[in-house]
């Protein structure tokens, strides 16, 4: 008598199964993980722009961008954030990473002295952080203080 050796259909099925609801249980960790991994990223990239920000300060008196003429950066790299990225990196020296699923805003606020504040979300308006933030804002006042908050959700 001869056995066949292989896989029966019923052993493949239930291995099948047993892999499909191991990737269910793992998808909505991964997918927290993952927006986590977003709001870090926004968190040091906040910190670079507003390091570089005070650097303008000290050599130009003045923030970037102008007064009343926000720079906004989108996470495709779409128009207008192509000129947008290209003055920020010359202005603050810093490059700010595009195709990262964060959106930038970076504004001069008038004022006398002016201040400056960033403000960067994901593009979907995921939740960045625990507490169920959807933004983080950096702001630069008059005296190189650096308040950072979360918009909450």
């Amino acid at each position: 008598m001869r056995r066949n050796t292989g896989f029966t259909i019923l052993e493949l099925l239930v291995v099948v199964a047993i892999l499909g609801i191991l990737a269910a249980t793992a998808m909505p960790l991964y997918n927290t993980w993952q927006q986590r991994a977003y709001g870090s990223e926004a968190a040091l990239t906040l910190k670079r722009i507003l390091d570089g920000e005070i650097m303008y300060f000290l050599e130009n008196e003045n923030y970037f961008p102008e007064v009343g003429n926000p720079v906004y950066i989108y996470h495709d790299g779409r128009d207008p954030s192509t000129a947008d990225i290209q003055r920020t990196k010359d202005a603050l020296n810093i490059s700010i990473p595009v195709g990262h699923f964060l959106d930038f805003t970076i504004t001069t606020l008038p004022g006398q002295p002016p201040s400056c504040m960033v403000e960067i979300s994901h593009y979907r308006n995921l939740d960045l952080f625990k507490n169920g933030a959807k933004k983080i804002f950096g702001y630069l006042d008059d005296t190189g203080k650096i308040v950072i908050g979360y918009l909450p959700p």
